[in-house]
């Protein structure tokens, strides 16, 4: 009962205050109904290549020299033909990348963490959010948009933001752990309140997320089992799954997505393979040449959302690498299938029970602290061992504010391995780059 009443409450508000909302969610319903969605990604990859050269001074001057600036894109091998864009020119280009007819109030820029290499911006077209995408992966895992959910970040949200999600979300009820070293009263009160609503939904940063598994496991706490439990940020390793899906008694969702671009992929619960959203993204592995590699063969990952219009991404060149499989779901779903993105293993540190702490949530705890240091450099060693290597702007205050940080790296990764620090004058360089972190560790 009371969920029918969440339920035609939630979709009465939304409808009132939210149409469009309502209809870009109806459409990517119906996406997964048209005859070809390959054919439906290809033209929507034309008409923003279109967009791209008309309202971008970036990709106008980056293409202008190719045929297609004139013909248009007209088949599969003129769009292998752009050349792709790299992280670098993304960061230089910022206000020519973004589109001239785009009004501020209808995009929101956002800022990557900086953890592998320097932070890049980008805008989302709010015009074209990822709820209605959520909305349809939670539908796979029998969660509704109007149920109760429970959240597990970094670090708590500030009041306001916290007031505006619980307005806007209402009636579904949501409660929030902030897990930077949260205490024990902390962690009981989530596990009362979370057991007190029953969310269909935990989601969460994948190492925060294994963190409370582990919490529960080792303190024999049960909590009431949600419908599903997605993972976000950072690659989910088996290991990890099984341990969580122990603690929660439910299925673990991996998902793929980055701040550029927010949903790219995601399991469903058969759980064989990441289902690409084919009708917002369009996602290529390819050679050192920027060829299209076979399917199951690992290659670079290009991105082009094919929704942004405020700020075209186009053959994006992310860093990371993966694999398109080569057979359908028995879901049924027309949406391809990836393997599970495992990344850039070099921009983590790992324990040896197999916690993965990602380098942009090194840096969000470090936060406060880097304005002491000129640079800061983890080294991990075969052993696991960690050396934070330091240039300080303030000899004193630097040796004060490093051990701080050293003793924060130590309760992050559970006292499993030994931290130390040591002041140098230059942090090791890897070609023209001063990684934030060199991992010695084997790729796992």
């Amino acid at each position: 009962m009371q969920n029918s009443l969440s339920k035609i409450l939630f979709s009465l508000k939304t409808k009132i205050l939210s149409p469009k909302l309502e209809d870009l969610h109806q459409n990517t319903v119906d996406n997964l109904h048209v005859e070809n969605i390959a054919t439906l990604n290809f033209e929507k990859r034309q008409k923003l290549f279109q967009h791209a050269i008309k309202h971008s001074n970036f990709y106008r001057s980056k293409y202008k020299h190719l045929k297609a600036f004139s013909t248009g894109i007209n088949s599969h091998e003129d769009f292998l033909r752009l050349p792709p864009m790299t992280r670098e020119e993304l960061r230089l280009n910022f206000d020519e990348i973004k589109a001239n007819n785009v009004k501020s109030r209808a995009c929101k820029k956002v800022s990557t963490s900086g953890s592998t290499g320097p932070s890049v911006s980008v805008l989302h077209d709010k015009r074209h959010p990822e709820t209605p995408i959520r909305w349809r992966i939670l539908k796979w895992w029998g969660v509704e948009p109007w149920e109760n959910q429970a959240f597990i970040y970094r670090f708590k949200k500030p009041l306001l933001e916290r007031i505006v999600n619980t307005l806007m979300w209402w009636p579904t009820k949501r409660v929030f752990l902030a897990a930077a070293n949260p205490t024990e009263q902390q962690l009981s009160k989530f596990v009362r309140d979370f057991n007190n609503i029953k969310p269909s939904l935990l989601q969460g940063y994948v190492d925060v997320v294994f963190e409370f598994a582990l919490y529960l496991l080792d303190n024999n706490i049960d909590i009431h089992p949600p419908k599903m439990v997605w993972v976000t940020s950072a690659p989910l390793f088996e290991e990890q799954r099984e341990l969580m899906q122990k603690a929660f008694k439910a299925p673990v969702c991996d998902q793929y997505g980055n701040t550029e671009i927010m949903l790219i992929a995601a399991e469903c619960p058969e759980q064989n393979g990441l289902h690409i959203m084919e009708d917002t993204v369009h996602i290529e592995f390819v050679d050192e040449n920027n060829q299209p590699v076979p399917p199951n063969t690992s290659g670079k990952v290009l991105l082009t959302d094919l929704t942004n219009y405020a700020f075209p991404i186009i053959r994006y060149e992310i860093g990371d690498e993966g694999k398109f499989k080569d057979h359908s779901c028995q879901c049924g779903c027309p949406l391809p299938l990836m393997d599970n993105i495992r990344g850039r293993q070099s921009k983590h540190i790992a324990t040896p029970s197999g916690l993965q702490i990602k380098g942009e949530h090194i840096m969000a705890m470090f936060d406060g602290h880097m304005k002491f240091f000129k640079e800061i450099q983890l080294r991990q060693s075969p052993d696991y061992t960690v050396c934070i290597y330091y240039v300080p702007r303030e000899v004193e205050k630097g040796k004060q504010e490093i051990k701080v940080m050293a003793q924060m790296l130590k309760q992050r990764t559970r006292v499993e391995i030994t931290i130390t620090h040591e002041e140098v004058k230059q942090v090791k360089r890897v070609g023209k780059k001063s990684p934030i972190i060199i991992s010695e560790l084997q790729k796992i």
